[in-house]
């Protein structure tokens, strides 16, 4: 699939800044491998991006200076959330000589038409550690340098080529989506919304490690001389042989709930070993066990989410990654109110949204992807 130009460069933008999307991350990474010119031009934003001085330039940037000298050379069209979100980036990229022409291409950027969304934002996909990015539909046998990966209808599995291979891949389910992957050892993993795992080809034998970011529920084939550990960006999970979630969308969220078998939680220097029925979740700089209903916390793999006491922020998140939609606040007071329900994955958002707005009276808005709460 061709993109334009200015599309392409408007989404390398954002790349740089930090704030692009799952899904158009994935088609500025395709633009990346296939096309010379797009490879040329990312390479040469990073380079000024990371040229030394920068970090320090950028610490000490007035931004609103720097706002205003740009503003007077751009096009005079209204200025959306998302481009005063990123302003201090665009001032720095003028300031730093990237160029206005840059910016022209972020504020004229072309959007994507549905059937492109439906068919590059919404897809699985695996992406090697060299670049690769393969495509998961169903019904597919895909030859990988060290390892041949089998696909069906929403799951995959894999076998290494040999034994010792130490390539690595990482999974991404979209937002809206969720997907099974089964590792050559026989561990199964059933992954959220808006999810990635990063996984070698073959394990060793001491040990078997994945990077986890996201959800997930993981049912860990038994081997007491291998230990299983999954790394996620707030504790490191170590466990043999176990059922258990994992949510690592955020340190706010951050929960491991044992179903059966032990595991035990790692950050620094301390560790907690859970019991079934025993949850650890992360804060003030502590682990913390409790105990948690399993029909809550795992509803999510049968399509429906169950909150209780749930502020309206944290339920808003789940929105955003079952419909993938950003989320806005016309009123931050808004998102400390809570509720307790529960949301049918199978349902259009606006009953959703209509059902919140009967039981509480909050509106909310879509338009061009963005839901405001008001």
């Amino acid at each position: 699939m061709e993109y334009n130009e200015d599309f392409i460069k408007g989404l390398l933008f954002e790349k740089i800044a930090g704030t692009i999307s799952e899904g158009d991350d994935f088609i500025a990474e395709k633009a990346i491998l296939a096309d010379p010119d797009t490879r040329e031009f990312w390479e040469e934003l990073k380079s000024k991006m990371e040229r030394p001085g920068t970090a320090s330039f950028l610490s000490g940037l007035d931004e609103t200076k720097a706002w205003e000298n740009v503003d007077t050379q751009l096009p005079q069209i209204p200025v959306s959330s998302f481009y005063e979100r990123n302003r201090r980036y665009i001032s720095a990229a003028a300031m730093l000589l990237i160029g206005l022409p840059l910016i022209w291409y972020f504020f004229n950027k072309q959007q994507l038409t549905p059937q492109e969304k439906s068919t590059v934002q919404q897809q699985v996909y695996l992406k090697t550690d060299n670049g690769k990015i393969i495509e998961l539909t169903a019904g597919r046998t895909i030859n990988m340098d060290g390892a041949t990966v089998h696909t069906k209808q929403k799951e995959l599995s894999y076998a290494p080529a040999g034994a010792g291979n130490k390539d690595w891949a990482t999974l991404h389910v979209p937002p809206t989506k969720d997907y099974k992957i089964t590792l050559p050892d026989g561990t199964e993993v059933w992954m959220n919304s808006a999810s990635s795992l990063r996984f070698p080809y073959s394990f060793d034998k001491k040990t078997r490690e994945v990077y986890l970011t996201g959800e997930a529920y993981f049912e860990v084939s038994h081997n007491p001389q291998s230990e299983f550990i999954v790394h996620t960006g707030f504790a490191d999970i170590k466990v043999h042989g176990t059922s258990f979630n994992v949510n690592a969308y955020n340190v706010k969220n951050f929960a491991t709930s044992l179903i059966s078998g032990s595991v035990s939680a790692a950050k620094g220097n301390e560790s907690i070993i859970l019991k079934p029925n025993q949850q650890v979740s992360y804060s003030n700089e502590k682990l913390i066990i409790k105990t948690f209903d399993p029909q809550e916390v795992l509803s999510w793999r049968n399509g429906t989410y169950y909150f209780h006491n749930q502020s309206l922020s944290e339920i808003a998140q789940v929105l955003s990654r079952w419909y993938d939609v950003k989320i806005n606040w016309k009123s931050p007071a808004l998102s400390e109110q809570t509720f307790t329900g529960e949301i049918d994955k199978k349902l259009p958002l606006g009953v959703v949204l209509s059902n919140l707005e009967l039981s509480s009276g909050i509106k909310a808005k879509l338009e061009s992807g963005i839901l405001t709460f008001r």
